[in-house]
C-alpha cells in the first residue's frame, strides 16, 4: 500500500496539472482573424455580427481587453446597457488604464440615470489625468443631470480652457448659466461657441431660447430662422 501511495505522489509531482484542465494555448493568428472581422462589421453597422466575433475571441483569450471593449460598445449600440457595464468592468480588471473605457462607462451610466456612480467614476480617473477635457466634459454633463449648477460650470470651464472641443463647452456652459437664469452670460457663451462654428444650429437655437428670455424678440426670431435653416439642411 506504501509503495502505490508513494506512485500516486510522484505522478502528482511529476505533472502538476493532472486531474485540471490544461489551459488552452492561444492561436494569435485566429484571434486576430476574429478581431479584425469583429471591426469590419462594426464598420458597416452589424453589432450583432460584431458581438458574435467578439465572443469567438474571448473564447480563445478571456483576457484579450480590446476584444471587451468592442463587446461593451457593441452591447450599448444595441440597447444591452447591463452587459456594456459588465464589459467595460472586466476591461479595468484586465487593464485598469485601458484607454477610452473609463469614458464609454461614464456614458452608460449617464443613459442609465447613474449619476453618482458616473461622477464617481469621473472623480477617480481626473484624480490621476486632470488634463483630460473629455472627462471633464463628461462630468459637466453628469453634474447638469443632478442639477448641480455650479459644478457643471465649472467642469465645462476646465474643459474650454484644456481645449478639447470648446464648441461644445461653450454650448454646454450656456444651457448651464440658462439653468440659474444668467441669460446674459448664457448669450455670450452661446455667441462664443459661434464665433468657432457660426454653424452650429444648436447654438443658434440655445441663443434664441436666451433672446426670448430676454425679451428681445427680434433677436430671438433671426436665431430661430437660422436654426431652422440649417437644420432643414442636414
Amino acid at each position: 500500500m506504501r509503495w502505490i501511495w508513494f506512485c500516486a505522489v510522484f505522478c502528482l509531482m511529476a505533472n502538476p496539472v493532472w486531474g485540471q484542465e490544461k489551459a488552452k494555448a492561444v492561436d494569435p493568428m485566429k484571434l486576430r482573424a476574429h478581431y479584425v472581422q469583429a471591426l469590419n462589421m462594426v464598420k458597416f453597422g452589424m453589432d450583432e455580427e460584431a458581438i458574435s466575433e467578439l465572443k469567438k475571441c474571448l473564447e480563445i483569450d478571456p483576457n484579450f481587453a480590446e476584444a471587451r471593449f468592442e463587446l461593451g460598445k457593441s452591447y450599448c449600440r444595441t440597447g444591452r446597457l447591463d452587459e456594456g457595464v459588465s464589459e467595460f468592468k472586466k476591461v479595468l480588471e484586465i487593464k485598469p488604464q485601458y484607454e477610452g473605457v473609463h469614458y464609454e462607462l461614464g456614458l452608460v451610466y449617464y443613459d442609465k440615470d447613474m449619476v453618482e456612480e458616473g461622477l464617481s467614476l469621473c472623480k477617480e480617473y481626473l484624480k490621476d489625468r486632470p488634463q483630460d477635457g473629455k472627462m471633464h466634459s463628461l462630468a459637466g454633463v453628469l453634474f447638469i443631470k443632478k442639477k448641480a449648477v455650479p459644478e457643471a460650470i465649472s467642469e465645462f470651464k476646465e474643459q474650454i480652457e484644456l481645449g478639447h472641443h470648446p464648441e461644445l463647452g461653450y454650448v454646454n456652459l450656456g444651457m448651464a448659466l440658462a439653468m440659474k437664469e444668467s441669460w446674459d452670460e448664457a448669450i455670450t457663451a452661446y455667441k462664443k461657441a459661434l464665433e468657432l462654428n457660426d454653424r452650429n444650429p444648436r447654438a443658434h437655437y440655445q441663443l434664441a431660447v436666451a433672446y426670448e428670455k430676454k425679451g428681445l424678440k427680434g433677436e430671438a426670431q433671426k436665431e430661430q430662422a437660422i436654426y431652422k435653416e440649417l437644420v432643414g439642411k442636414q
